[in-house]
């Protein structure tokens, strides 16, 4: 027994130093400083380029498994797998630029066995789908060196991101962009940190009208009009009715839809929509009926008037001011002129003034009649001026306290009445008349009898502007204190009409009867129209070359913050004869 025990012992003492003896030589066997065997890695073939998220295979002789690491710049690269003499990692996506470094280090010895410049391959564009393009189409752009993930490449058209549809490593299919300002297009892909910019030939499809989807329209309805190669994006648009630039709204679908502009037109169609985008231009002519009752012809921007319009020479005028300063009363007049032939206005140079205009009336012939008020000293002045010679002359006032007078003019004479006297304390309506003589500059006071159907002024009256026409000798006058008119024979005998007046037309005095309709006060014919829709509440018209126009104030988007001048329709006209 003690034998075999003895032997136990002896046997485990053998394999114990056995053991320990084969772990002394493992250690020896990996310090490679230790072992005068150890044979180091031998790097035999690396690739200079690559992909970004790709493969890339590196022979290395003696190679240890586990003790190769690989680096671009800073970044490891992951390990596909290994062989004896090779391994394959991916290039990391994660890298800043477009050449780094390669390392390759031996972890045996901590060495570097490798650093030498990577480069990623240059993406190259060689074709496009198509030579031409629209918004609404896709372009696939083949190449070489782009990239399967999207997140690491952006395609730019004329410097404006592409969205991108499908992408792989020699094509990328995009939607083009709409923010574009011209149709030739330069395509840019940017790919493997680099960029590649092409030269080849690629322009937008000119945008194309086929129709509209009506033929008669209003004024601020919306009217869609069918547009081949339409840029969805309405900021990159324009769109012109009759030459107006209009609002519009696109689709992707190829449609846009044009709001009507109130004008300015010629007449009561339009007859043009031209669509512009990227530099391209598209014209569409056409009929479309304009239904309303009126349309814009001209407007005026930035000014105010308030006197009644009056004709001379077959030209319309009338004087409009703005307010420079703080002072209500201190005004900027300028004279307006309307042509029948361009349906405009244009301000007449030779014309200004700066205070304050009380009434301004015109005698039918050549001259105008100025009541002003002077400064603060609530004085009041008049002076003619001259439309032929553009000449003012001052006239002496039988009174010039008088506050709010009434005024008419025709047959060379001024008539000057009514008024009020104002104190600290009390108002008082003024009854004397006074008609002045342009050909020998004289006034004389009129009897209590002559014109004595004519209502006074208001005691509440700041002005009374009278509204006037001429047909014949006649002079027809309106004014807001019984809503009636008054025709005025050269005798001075006066002829009572109960109704506003509103124009002349055939030599026909035309009302304004309630809010339904207008008549003619000579043939009792009438037609039914919406007043407020057609004129507001203006009551500014006038009558030139058998057109009639009248002035309201902006209803529309367009042109905010101006004075409308809007022309009725024939149909309307000519119901009333």
């Amino acid at each position: 027994m003690l034998k075999l025990s003895y032997l136990k012992n002896t046997i485990f003492k053998k394999i114990f130093f056995f053991f320990l003896g084969l772990s002394f030589l493992m250690i020896s066997c990996n310090n490679s400083d230790n072992d005068p065997d150890y044979v180091p890695p031998t790097l035999k073939n690396f690739p200079e380029s690559g992909l970004l998220g790709q493969p890339i295979s590196i022979q290395i002789e003696n190679m240890e498994i586990g003790k190769i690491q690989v680096f671009f710049d800073l970044e490891e690269a992951d390990v596909k797998y290994t062989a004896d003499n090779e391994i394959m990692v991916i290039v990391p996506t994660s890298i800043k630029r477009y050449n780094p470094t390669l390392k390759i280090i031996d972890l045996n010895e901590n060495k570097t066995i490798l650093s030498s410049t990577f480069t990623l391959k240059k993406p190259v564009i060689t074709k496009y789908s198509s030579e031409n393009i629209s918004f609404n189409e896709t372009l696939t752009i083949y190449g070489e060196n782009f990239d399967t993930n999207r997140n690491l490449i952006k395609v730019l058209v004329n410097n404006e991101i592409a969205q991108i549809q499908n992408t792989d490593f020699n094509k990328v299919e995009i939607m083009i962009p709409t923010k574009l300002t011209t149709a030739n297009l330069e395509i840019k892909v940017q790919s493997q940190l680099q960029e590649a910019s092409s030269t080849l030939p690629l322009v937008l499809k000119n945008p194309i009208i086929k129709g509209t989807q009506l033929n008669q329209v209003w004024l601020q309805q919306t009217l869609d009009v069918n547009i081949e190669n339409v840029n969805p994006n309405s900021e990159f648009g324009e769109v012109f009715v009759n030459g107006i630039p209009c609002y519009f709204s696109a689709s992707t679908n190829n449609i846009i839809g044009i709001t009507i502009p109130p004008g300015p037109y010629k007449d009561f169609f339009v007859t043009n929509i031209t669509y512009k985008t990227a530099g391209l231009t598209t014209s569409y002519d056409c009929n479309i009926k304009i239904l309303n009752n009126f349309i814009l012809v001209d407007h005026i921007d930035n000014a105010q008037t308030e006197f009644n319009i009056f004709i001379h020479n077959n030209k319309a005028y009338t004087f409009s001011y703005t307010i420079p300063g703080t002072d209500e009363f201190e005004r900027y007049y300028t004279f307006l002129e309307f042509s029948p032939v361009t349906e405009k206005w244009k301000q007449i140079s030779t014309f200004h003034y700066t205070g304050h205009i009380v009434n301004a009336v015109y005698d039918g012939n050549n001259t105008v009649y100025f009541y002003k008020l002077e400064g603060n000293s609530q004085s009041y002045s008049l002076s003619k001026f001259n439309m032929d010679t553009n000449k003012e002359t001052a006239i002496d006032l039988p009174n010039n306290k008088i506050v709010a007078p009434l005024l008419f003019a025709f047959h060379d004479k001024l008539y000057l009445y009514s008024g009020l006297d104002r104190t600290s304390t009390s108002t008082t309506v003024r009854n004397k008349k006074y008609e002045y003589s342009k050909l020998d500059n004289t006034w004389r006071e009129l009897s209590s009898s002559v014109l004595s159907e004519l209502p006074l002024t208001s005691e509440h009256a700041v002005t009374t502007p009278i509204d006037y026409v001429f047909i014949g000798e006649d002079i027809y006058i309106s004014y807001g204190l019984n809503y009636s008119t008054f025709k005025i024979s050269p005798n001075l005998s006066v002829t009572k009409t109960p109704y506003a007046l509103s124009f002349q037309y055939g030599n026909n005095i035309i009302v304004k009867s309630s809010y339904d309709y207008l008549y003619n006060t000579k043939t009792n014919k009438y037609v039914a129209v919406d007043i407020l829709n057609l004129t507001g509440y203006s009551n500014n018209f006038f009558t030139l070359n058998n057109e009639v126009y009248y002035l309201r104030n902006s209803w529309s988007m367009y042109y905010q913050n101006t004075i409308y001048t809007q022309k009725i329709s024939k149909q309307i006209l000519n119901g009333l004869l």
